[in-house]
């Protein structure tokens, strides 16, 4: 009698498991979705073609997630970079998939990681926006407004 206890109480936890990530109708739920807050860019001065994006990125989800890609129409190239201290100097290197712990943000801001444009072949002006895509393992997508700030 004891096995079929233990054998009843196995089943009845693995179906308990089974229908933890999934929603009424069957399908697998969605994990929280991304937030972002501050996004924005310092006007550009003149002549130059490179910038930095600088925000929040919040990961609500109970895993660590991690940015796959990043795209701008108004860059030719847009890549996460990350400044660093090395031999008693500050270095800036592109990273090429940051990690976002789970149910915590990541800062991109001056000093530290960033989103680097480069190739900008025309400034946008102070006060005016440009659409910033970040792609996520899994595929997911995300689409944030960066606003143009003065310098």
């Amino acid at each position: 009698m004891s096995l079929l206890r233990t054998a009843a109480a196995a089943l009845a936890a693995l179906m308990v498991l089974t229908a933890c990530g999934k929603q009424a109708d069957g399908k697998q739920a969605k994990e929280p979705s991304w937030r972002v807050s501050d996004a924005h860019m310092n006007a550009m001065p003149p002549g130059q073609t490179r910038a930095a994006v600088y925000l929040k990125l919040e990961n609500p989800a109970p895993r660590e997630r991690m940015i796959q890609y990043v795209a701008t129409p108004i860059a030719g190239t847009t890549e996460v970079h990350r400044h660093f201290h090395e031999d008693g100097m500050m270095k800036m290197r592109a990273v090429a998939h940051a990690r976002v712990a789970a149910q915590s943000t990541l800062e991109f801001k001056p000093g530290g990681y960033h989103i680097m444009l480069l190739d900008v072949a025309e400034a946008p002006e102070v006060g005016s926006r440009f659409p910033l895509t970040f792609e996520f393992d899994g595929g997911e997508r995300l689409e944030v407004e960066v606003e143009v700030r003065p310098r």
